[in-house]
């Protein structure tokens, strides 16, 4: 990597804009070539709207950086972050971001391996929200390949999300192959059931409607008292990844809400403080696989249930029926998807369909495969482990039970299992917890 002596700029006679330090002064950014490493020196810097990155063209090998000299040290406030357009193979490091949150702390508009690492972002909402505000967002049909990760995002109140992987909507192109890792999320704030809160999204209404795959992958991240809503992490489009998650004192769920063939896999999602509405996987959809979870103590009752198999509108991977003709109903039930090897352990009923026909949804979930799982209430509780409704080719194989007292229960869902009193020695110990030393800005 090659350092870049801002004195070079100043020589060749560019101006310097008051508003902004040399290093991000347009005329700067415009000479980056593969390889340049750009530092940012310590001090604040105030914008009066986005700063503009475009046409950056770094390779695999040689990437272009833009960092901050001090991590940690340099801060960006006023009205905007970053915007790159068109960029590749760049590199965004060691920011701290408190822009105004009615602009984007970084938006990547057709960008390509983009890296945003080692930042921390807490948004100033001190203004009025004038639309859904999104900190981290990719947009345009040209998107994919972006990584962000190692960073902190911490306490969002205001509707939106701290990040958002999406593309094109009109011309139906997701950003595909995005990866978002080991990222510490913290209190996003709960917004009494009014959506739009999700702390984390990807793809679309459209895109998932219409079975677009985006491939995001969503792994080892740490949440804490991320609440905005029944959603946390909302995946709206195929073929996604969200595995070796930990989710603490969360309200809401992983919500596979539109799209199919998706795998939920290792994940921790605990509640020690006895949050009310902390669910476990919300599941529309075909062909998911949901795998080697670890849920303990969740209260989460109807969407929000530790695993939530609702009815849907639609038999089918996809529809035409989106623009204005999207509805918000708009969902397929569950469909040959797999649930195994997965523990609930003190947590509130899983519910597996209604109890009654829904009329504004009417198609059950359909030949969902119930396996090698345990769910245990290994201290006193007055709920059923199991809220059993209208399903169809419902398969269950090899489940454990587990109650402190020797259950007789006579619910039509107690062949399921196999039952024990207490919890078989040796028997699916919890995935790796993550903590904090784990991710964000100064992990290893």
């Amino acid at each position: 990597m090659k350092l870049v002596p801002l004195s070079l700029f100043a020589a060749a006679g560019f101006s310097m804009q008051a508003a902004l330090p040399p290093a991000l002064q347009p005329e700067a950014l415009r000479q980056l070539r593969p390889g340049n490493v750009l530092e940012v020196a310590e001090g604040p810097v105030e914008t009066t709207g986005p700063i503009l990155i475009q046409d950056l063209q770094g390779t695999e090998e040689s990437p272009i950086i833009i960092r901050a000299a001090q991590r940690g040290r340099v801060k960006i406030t006023g009205r905007a972050g970053f915007s790159l357009k068109n960029c590749a193979h760049v590199v965004l490091e060691g920011f701290v971001f408190e822009n105004d949150a009615n602009q984007q702390a970084v938006l990547l508009t057709d960008c390509h391996h983009v890296r945003i690492t080692r930042c921390r972002f807490r948004l100033d909402e001190s203004l009025k929200a004038r639309w859904s505000q999104f900190w981290v967002y990719i947009l345009g049909s040209k998107s994919g390949h972006n990584r962000v990760d190692h960073n902190l995002f911490e306490h969002q109140n205001q509707r939106g999300s701290m990040v958002f992987t999406r593309g094109d909507d009109a011309t139906l192109t997701p950003s595909q192959h995005d990866r978002i890792d080991h990222n510490h999320f913290r209190d996003v704030v709960y917004a009494s059931d009014s959506n739009g809160h999700e702390t984390l999204r990807t793809g679309s209404n459209d895109m998932g409607a219409s079975g677009k795959s985006t491939f995001t992958v969503i792994e080892d991240n740490l949440l804490e008292r991320c609440s905005g809503e029944q959603e946390i992490v909302s995946l709206k489009s195929c073929e996604n990844i969200v595995r070796n998650n930990t989710f603490i004192d969360c309200r809401g769920s992983i919500s596979l809400r539109l799209g199919n063939r998706s795998e939920v896999s290792e994940n921790v999602m605990l509640n020690p403080a006895g949050v009310i509405g902390v669910g476990g996987v919300k599941i529309y959809g075909f062909e998911h696989r949901v795998s080697g979870n670890h849920f303990d103590g969740l209260t989460g009752t109807g969407h929000e249930a530790p695993l939530a198999l609702i009815p849907g509108l639609m038999d089918t991977e996809s529809t035409d029926q989106i623009g204005k003709a999207y509805k918000d109903l708009t969902t397929a039930p569950a469909t040959r998807v797999s649930i195994t090897q997965n523990v609930w352990i003190n947590c509130s009923p899983l519910i597996f369909g209604q109890s009654k026909p829904d009329k504004e949804r009417p198609l059950t979930p359909n030949k969902v495969l119930f396996k090698d799982n345990i769910v245990a209430h290994t201290r006193p509780l007055t709920t059923p482990l199991i809220q059993a409704g209208l399903t169809r080719d419902l398969q269950t194989q090899d489940n454990v039970a587990v109650h402190h007292t020797k259950n007789t229960s006579k619910e039509p869902w107690a062949p399921w299992f196999h039952w024990h009193s207490e919890m078989p020695k040796g028997i699916s110990a919890m995935p790796k917890r993550l903590t904090p030393a784990d991710v964000g800005p100064d992990a290893p």
